[in-house]
Order: C-alpha cells, then sequence, then structure tokens
C-alpha cells in the first residue's frame, strides 16, 4: 500500500511508541481544525495496517454559539462520510465551573467527556490531534512558567496508556501541505488568534521572532522535550523509590516524609520526591512551579524547627522538627473519640483517617524489635479485651519503654517534640486501664515482648 510521506511518520511514531495494538478501538478526539482533520484522515488510511476501528468524538465548549454549531455540523459530517461512529456533547456553563482559567476549564471538560467516549465505546485508546509545534509551544511556555524538568519535558507521546498523539513528530507546515495534497476541508477557530491567552502570544509573536534566529527550532525543541523526557522518567522511577523509604505516614489529604532522609538525597531527588509528594496530595501538579519546590526545600536546612509554606491550590507544606508535612489546608483537630476493639483485625478511625491493625504472629517472626514507629508487637497474653482506641486526654500516664517508671503522656510529646496541634490526632491504645501504646510514639514498657512471651500481638496504624 502506498503511504504519503507524512502518513509513513506517523505509521513509524505510532509503532515506536506502541501506541495501539491490533483489534483496538480508538477515539479520535476532532475538533474540525486542521490537525484533528489531518489526524482523523490519516488514521483512517492506516487502520488496516493497524489493525484498527475508530470512533470520531466531537465536543462543543459552548464558548462561540455560531462557530461551534458549525463545527459540529463538520465534524458530524465527516464522521458520517467516513461511515464512522460519531460521538456528540455540549458543554453548559463552562465559565461558571472552577477552575484557575478558562483554558484549564476548558481542558477539564474536554478529557472528562474523552474518558466518557472511551468508557462508553468500549476503546481503549484515545488519539489527540497535538503536532510539534505544539510540543515546541509547550516546551516554551512551561520555561517561561518556570518549569523543571516535567515542564520542559513537554506532552509525552503516550499518557496513561490510552491517551496517544500519533502527530507529535509532525510539522504544522507538514500538516497543512498534506490536508491541501489532499484536499482536505477544515474549520479555523477564532478564539486561535486571541492574544489574551499565552499559548496564542506564544505561537503568533514569540515563535516567529526565534525562528529568526533558529529556522530548525520547533525541531531541537521537540527534541529537547524527547531528551528531558528520558532523563527525567529515570529520575522519576528513583524518586518514587525512596519517596516510599521516607514516607512516614499518609493519607488522603496529607503526606508527611523524613527531613533528614531528604537532606540525604542528591539536589535532583530532592527535588522530585517533593514534587510527588505534592503531587499526591493534590492530584496534579498544575499551578507547583520550581519556585514553589525551592521554597519548600529551604525548609529543610532552616534552623527554626517549625515552619510552613503555602502553594497554589490550598497545599500547605508544614516543617515539623524532623517531619515534612504536605497537604491539603490545615490539619484539623480531632475531636474526642473512643474505639472499643473487640478482636484482631483492621478497623476504621473515621476521625482522623487512619486504620489501626491488630494480628497476631508467632515468636519466631518477631524482629526483635519494631521497624517502623508505625508498629508495635505486644504480649498478646497479658492484654484484656476489649482495647479501646481513643484520643490524647489530659493526665494521661503510662511506663514508657526504656524510662523505668511512670511518665505524663503529655511529657513524652514534649520529648518528642510534637506540636501540640497534632497531639489530639494521636491514637491512645488501651489495654483495661492501661494505656499500652502511644501510637507510633511509645509503648508502654509492661506490654512489650520477652523471653517469656509465648504469643505476640503485632498493632500497626495505617
Amino acid at each position: 500500500m502506498y503511504l504519503h510521506p507524512t502518513e509513513k511518520k506517523v505509521l513509524l511514531t505510532i509503532r515506536e511508541h506502541r501506541m495501539t495494538s491490533s483489534g483496538d478501538r480508538i477515539v479520535a478526539a476532532v475538533s474540525g481544525g486542521p490537525d484533528s482533520v489531518c489526524l482523523l484522515e490519516i488514521l483512517f488510511k492506516l487502520r488496516a495496517e493497524l489493525g484498527i476501528s475508530l470512533i470520531v468524538a466531537h465536543l462543543n465548549h459552548g464558548l462561540r454559539p455560531q462557530e461551534d454549531k458549525r463545527e459540529s455540523r463538520f465534524v458530524a459530517t465527516l464522521a458520517k462520510k467516513l461511515g464512522l461512529p460519531y460521538v456528540y456533547e455540549r458543554a453548559y456553563n463552562l465559565a461558571k465551573r472552577r477552575g484557575a482559567s478558562l483554558e484549564e476549564k476548558a481542558r477539564s471538560v474536554r478529557y472528562e467527556f474523552l474518558e466518557r467516549a472511551l468508557a462508553e465505546h468500549h476503546a481503549q485508546r484515545v488519539a489527540l490531534g497535538h503536532n510539534m509545534n505544539d510540543q515546541a509551544e509547550t516546551v516554551l511556555m512551561n520555561f517561561l512558567r518556570g518549569s523543571g524538568p516535567m515542564g520542559l519535558s513537554g506532552m509525552p507521546p503516550v499518557r496513561e496508556h490510552r491517551f496517544i498523539r500519533p502527530l507529535i513528530r509532525i510539522r504544522r507546515d507538514e500538516i497543512q501541505t498534506y490536508l491541501k495534497e489532499h484536499d482536505l476541508p477544515f474549520m479555523i477557530d477564532s478564539s486561535n488568534l486571541e492574544r489574551r491567552h499565552l499559548r496564542n502570544r506564544i505561537r503568533l509573536d514569540l515563535m516567529p521572532d526565534l525562528l529568526a534566529y533558529q529556522p530548525r527550532l520547533i525541531q531541537h525543541l521537540g527534541d529537547l522535550a524527547s531528551l528531558w523526557r528520558e532523563e527525567h522518567q529515570f529520575i522519576e522511577e528513583q524518586a518514587r523509590e525512596k519517596l516510599e523509604k521516607l514516607r512516614l505516614a499518609s493519607s488522603k489529604r496529607t503526606v508527611e516524609l523524613s527531613i533528614d532522609g531528604l537532606k540525604d538525597l542528591a539536589s535532583p531527588l530532592q527535588y522530585c520526591v517533593v514534587r510527588q509528594a505534592i503531587e499526591q496530595v493534590k492530584g496534579n501538579p498544575r499551578r507547583v512551579d520550581i519556585g514553589h519546590i525551592r521554597a519548600v526545600i529551604d525548609l529543610l536546612d532552616n534552623p527554626k524547627p517549625q515552619l510552613q509554606v503555602r502553594l497554589p491550590e490550598k497545599v500547605v507544606v508544614t516543617k515539623i522538627y524532623g517531619r515534612l508535612r504536605v497537604s491539603i489546608g490545615e490539619l484539623k483537630r480531632a475531636g474526642d473519640y473512643a474505639h472499643r476493639i473487640e478482636h484482631m483485625g483492621k478497623f476504621k478511625l473515621p476521625e482522623i483517617d487512619r486504620e489501626i491493625l491488630f494480628e497476631e504472629r508467632p515468636k519466631t517472626a518477631f524482629p526483635g524489635r519494631s521497624v517502623s514507629p508505625q508498629e508495635a508487637f505486644v504480649d498478646l497474653e497479658k492484654i484484656k479485651w476489649p482495647l479501646v482506641v481513643r484520643n490524647f486526654r489530659a493526665g494521661d500516664k503510662f511506663m514508657p519503654l526504656g524510662v523505668g517508671g511512670f511518665k505524663k503522656v503529655k511529657d513524652i510529646f514534649i520529648d518528642n517534640k510534637i506540636p501540640s496541634e497534632e497531639r489530639t490526632r494521636i491514637p491512645i491504645l488501651k489495654s483495661g486501664n492501661d494505656i499500652m501504646w502511644v501510637c507510633g510514639v511509645r509503648l508502654d514498657d509492661r506490654y512489650r515482648v520477652t523471653e517469656e512471651t509465648r504469643r505476640i500481638l503485632r498493632c500497626r496504624i495505617e
């Protein structure tokens, strides 16, 4: 089968990045503009070669009533002409949705629509029409915003194993030539000429000036993005491993890391671990730039034991003695709570968004000491069921392991540099009238495992 040079490049890109598999159903996101029309035409021609089937998906953003209607009719006609299924939705009240900018809101709505199309049609991939010029503009835009390696990596050819960009190695002028040679009509989006959007200003003003200095700028920025992505992926994998090792505690909205462990890392790994922690609690990396990450890393060597940095979208990073806590919003004080534990198993502590686990362990499996402050091993035959898990109360006393007598829990909190706002969130495990374990802080000496212990109970906060 004869293939146009542009079609060959797209086929090579798809195969190089393993964008599709034989039998895949592909949702092609088609706006009606030149890029998406080119994308659809090439995928349609390659469908037999790739063993794929296509579905055309079009979202009417509802921002330009007359143009939107014309585009929707155009894409519907295009899908009908090719004999392809057509998925259509119209967005309503886009401007009223939550989001930092209209562009961000539109992007969010668009991806929600594509996810629905993917699920409803049992498809495996969504094909997007981003080209090499888009990639170059993205790299420049992220550079101007102060992004680090992640931003300079641009748009990946494949994201989340289902969003693919077959045109990512095709320049915009190649697309225009292809459309002209094949006499393919397309729509022009007037909003692409509005200079109020940063991307448009880069495309219309900055890029032409830079191309006068370096005619191969588009290619160079695309290559730069590929190089950064490969290096960034390697560092990201290393950082994920370090993040898990340094994690002291976590929940849906909070991650706590060891400051000493962070300080031992090389600077690039510090940056990635901090960013990954922020991304975990925030859900995405948007609006967090290298300046924000640097402000967080500066906390590590600051001599003050307690400091705080506020980042965009309510992210708060707090230094608490030897811990770095990344959270959404301030940590709320927990009200009084108490839960009876009748037997072994896992139990929720909803007031602090954590769980506590109880399981019997053979003495041969006892490591000699707890490997994590979040777990404790106790003599199972010394405890009295039901156990009680509650929060700290004024006057609490116990016999901390290694102290040799009674001591107030409050004094243990002070010795361990635990801020007062966190003390009500630390579970206290009781057996009868005794405090058996101040969870994550100190075990009671009376319940420790000894040579005479025959049965062991493992307790763990998760």
